[in-house]
Formats: C-alpha cells, structure tokens, sequence
C-alpha cells in the first residue's frame, strides 16, 4: 500500500494491508502478527462511499499508536481508490476531525453518515 516504512512509537516495522474478504485493513507486525484491523462495508447505493464502521487494535499493543497508523493508512487507501470516506467508528472519525484538512488537500474526500449508512454499518458489523 505505502512505500515508505511504517514504524510504531517503539521503531518497530509495521504493514497495513488490505483484506478485501473481510473488507478491512489489517495491520500486522515484522513477525506476522495481527495487530489490528479497520472494517468498512460499501454504502448501500453508493459503492464508492466506504463506511468505517469499527476499528479494533489488541490492547496487548496499545501505546504503540497501532491505531493511528491502520486508520490513517486505511482512508488515504481509500482515497488512492477514489472511496469517499465515511466515518461511523468513533476512532475513525477523530482521526478525520483531526487530520482532515491534510487528507482532503491530498485528494481523500469525507462525507458524513447518513440514517441508511447507519443501518448498514450495523448489518455490516454483525458479519465482521
């Protein structure tokens, strides 16, 4: 996904990758590790809208800003995909209030949740 190298607060190398089966990214550590993953399910009507819906990271990891990384990674992804962002996970969505100005300058775009999103990011999250 990135060419750069991705290293949590401790240095330690990380990947985010998609996992189109399970629609999420998954963040993984140097030894193979899942760390954590990020799930979205397309808007009803509206396949180019991605739904955030729930983002989870081991808390045998926290502190390590996992989090950040996979949800940062995940929506420019989407955006290098030309997804419009929905953010309906609450982490999701401080990672966007946050750093939404430089996502959109480069090219992410954001919408917000509408009734319809909700009700099918709840049908979603019962399958993740």
């Amino acid at each position: 996904m990135t060419d750069q190298q991705l290293t949590d607060k401790t240095g330690a190398a990380v990947t985010v990758t998609l996992d189109e089966e399970r629609n999420a990214y998954a963040i993984t550590l140097a030894d193979g590790e899942v760390a954590g993953r990020a799930f979205f399910t397309p808007a009803s009507g509206a396949e180019d809208d991605w739904i955030f819906f729930h983002t989870e990271v081991d808390e045998t990891y926290g502190g390590r800003g996992l989090g950040g990384i996979l949800v940062g990674e995940a929506v420019t992804d989407a955006a290098r995909r030309d997804k419009t962002v929905v953010p309906v996970c609450p982490f999701v969505a401080k990672w966007v209030e946050k750093n939404g100005e430089e996502f959109a300058s480069s090219g992410g775009t954001v919408r917000k949740a509408r009734p319809a999103d909700l009700d099918t990011a709840k049908a979603a999250s019962k399958e993740a």
